[in-house]
């Protein structure tokens, strides 16, 4: 017998298990359900009331054995329910994302800058001399010759203390 076959078979077993409990329980909890209230009526004691004790955990386990009986349908029937809210609401997201994606590629794509010292004027980062005022935006560090910006405490080859 194939694993398939195999599986299918034991789950219709599971399910008449799981059917027969529930019935039972249900059978058995109404029986000492109703042995315990018809005694309040006329001041007896509940003769069956043990049936209730044993019906309401076969109950659930009836219930446990279906709910694993049926994982598959339940599973899938909570997929097909699932899958249409969430492409709709990814279809209203979609927007703000790109919208997010873009303004981030955008900073990424912006070019870095220098500010100059004595005007303030943002230049390239790769730019010699300020574009506005024409003063030197890079110098050599003293001590390994790396080329720095002016505003520069330490140098980032060497780590030089500059001032």
């Amino acid at each position: 017998m194939n694993e398939n076959k195999k599986h299918e078979s034991t789950k219709k077993k599971l399910k008449i298990i799981g059917f027969v409990l529930l019935g039972a329980g249900i059978a058995l909890s109404v029986t000492g359900l109703a042995s315990f209230f018809s005694a309040f009526r006329t001041g007896s004691t509940p003769d069956l009331f043990f049936c209730a004790i044993i019906g309401f955990p076969m109950l659930g386990a009836g219930a446990a054995i279906l709910t694993f009986a049926y994982k598959r349908e339940i599973m899938r029937y909570a997929k097909n329910e699932s899958v249409p809210v969430i492409n709709e609401a990814s279809e209203e997201i979609s927007p703000a994302v790109k919208n997010v994606a873009a303004a981030v590629n955008e900073g990424l794509k912006s070019e870095k800058t220098i500010t100059c010292l004595k005007c303030g004027t943002a230049n390239p980062a790769d730019g010699k001399f300020c574009r506005e005022c024409g003063t030197t935006l890079r110098t050599v560090c003293p001590n390994c010759g790396e080329k720095i910006s002016p505003d520069d405490k330490f140098c980032n080859n060497c780590g030089e203390k500059l001032k």
